[in-house]
């Protein structure tokens, strides 16, 4: 356990040399958040609506997407790729750590920078939306958000995960990190309720993982989410799914692993 509090420590030194560069991308997403606020805004304004959402929903729907987005994707597959392609790989392979908790360790820790600036940019918008923000009635549901919040930075992480070891297999992996994040964008309720869609889409949407990233925290939030012990446990399933994959593919990947160059 004391290696991976080292561990902890020093990639959060490592983050503190970017956090220039985490402060822009949390700022940008934030402008891109204040627009589609201004426009649901504007969309209802007009006297118009849209599903069981009154305004006040939607906009907390947005700023908490905001939120949840930021603290729960994971971007360790681009270090980890280059690692097993540049053969930078080796130097695991001798070290007394598993992968799987090394990089977890790596991205928690790097979360919590992000988190610090995140709760900056959060207060500033709630400052400014106060009046349009939806609070819980339960204090139940802050914890089921928290927990809800954990299990979608974990099963991101798994799938992110999963796809960095495919460079075990193939060269060219990063048109599936790219694959993986628009599934995630269109799929998680990043874009609009899954709610909304058509139909007959959701029925397709709501077999995939993807809504426990997003929608299903955030409906959480709002307490419209009904059947809290059968999400939860569809959720967890799906952790073990990924779970079960990811130690397969390191079991596999290993072996098949080749060092080149470095």
């Amino acid at each position: 356990m004391k290696k991976y509090l080292t561990l902890f420590r020093i990639n959060w030194q490592n983050s503190l040399q970017y956090r220039a560069s985490t402060v822009i991308y949390i700022v940008g997403y934030g402008l891109y958040i204040s627009v589609i606020l201004y426009l649901w805004m504007s969309v209802y304004q007009a006297g118009n609506k849209m599903g069981d959402y009154t305004l006040t929903d939607l906009l907390t729907y947005y700023l908490l997407q905001l939120i949840v987005n930021i603290l729960i994707l994971s971007y360790i597959s681009w270090e980890l790729i280059d690692q097993i392609r540049e053969g930078f790989f080796s130097n695991f392979l001798i070290k007394p750590l598993n992968l799987l908790v090394y990089w977890f360790t790596v991205n928690l820790s790097g979360k919590l920078l992000e988190t610090i600036y995140l709760s900056m940019i959060g207060a500033v918008l709630y400052f400014f939306m106060r009046d349009y923000f939806w609070l819980p009635h339960h204090f139940s549901t802050f914890i089921y958000f928290g927990g809800s919040l954990f299990l979608a930075m974990t099963l991101a992480f798994l799938m992110d995960f999963c796809i960095a070891l495919i460079a075990f297999w193939l060269i060219q992996v990063r048109v599936f990190k790219f694959m993986l994040l628009y599934l995630v964008f269109f799929f998680s309720g990043a874009i609009l309720p899954l709610d909304l869609f058509p139909q007959w889409l959701q029925k397709g949407v709501h077999l995939l993982p993807f809504q426990y990233l997003a929608y299903v925290p955030i409906r959480i939030f709002l307490e419209k989410q009904e059947n809290l012990s059968s999400v939860f446990t569809i959720e967890l399933f799906w952790l073990l799914f990924f779970f079960a994959l990811a130690s397969w593919m390191v079991s596999r990947g290993v072996k098949r692993y080749e060092a080149v160059g470095g």
